[in-house]
C-alpha cells in the first residue's frame, strides 16, 4: 500500500516536472506561433507525403476485396475463379494497361465492365464506392503493371 502511494506520488511529481519543463524557455512577448505560412506548407507536403501511401494501402484492400476474386492477388486475372469466358483482365500486363485511361477504369468499375464494351461478368459497383475509393482502386491498379 504504502510503496503504491510512494509510486503515485513520483508519478504526478514527474509529470508536473515536464509540464513545468515544457513551459520554460519561451521568450516574453512570444505566442508560440509558428509563421502561418511556414507551417501551412508543412502541412501540405506532409499531407502529400502521407496521402499517397494511404491512398495506395487502401486501393490494396479494396481491390483485395472486391476485384482479387477474378482478377487475381497480383492482378493477373488468375483468381479463384479460373475458366471464366472472357477471362478477366489483366493489369500486369503493361501494353494493356497503357491502352486504358482512368476514366476508362473509373467506367468499368463505376458501371461494370460491359460498359466498357468488355465482359458482363464484372458488376458495377458503383453504389458500393465512395468516389474517393474509386481513385484509390484505380491508382493502386496502376501500380499493378509497374507504374
Amino acid at each position: 500500500m504504502q510503496k503504491t502511494l510512494q509510486i503515485r506520488k513520483f508519478a504526478i511529481f514527474a509529470t508536473l516536472s515536464v509540464l513545468v519543463i515544457a513551459g520554460c524557455g519561451k521568450k516574453p512577448n512570444q505566442s508560440g506561433k509558428a509563421d502561418s505560412t511556414k507551417t501551412m506548407a508543412a502541412v501540405d507536403s506532409a499531407a502529400t507525403v502521407t496521402k499517397v501511401p494511404f491512398a495506395l494501402k487502401e486501393g490494396k484492400r479494396l481491390f483485395l476485396h472486391y476485384c482479387a476474386v477474378c482478377h487475381g492477388e497480383t492482378g493477373d486475372g488468375g483468381g479463384q475463379y479460373y475458366g471464366l469466358t472472357p477471362s478477366p483482365a489483366n493489369f500486369t500486363d503493361k501494353a494493356f494497361m497503357k491502352s486504358l485511361s482512368n476514366e476508362r477504369l473509373f467506367k468499368a468499375i463505376m458501371e461494370g465492365s460491359a460498359s466498357v464494351g468488355k465482359s458482363n461478368m464484372c458488376p458495377p459497383w458503383g453504389k458500393s464506392f465512395q468516389p474517393e475509393e474509386l481513385e484509390f482502386i484505380v491508382t493502386y491498379i496502376r501500380t499493378l503493371s509497374g507504374k
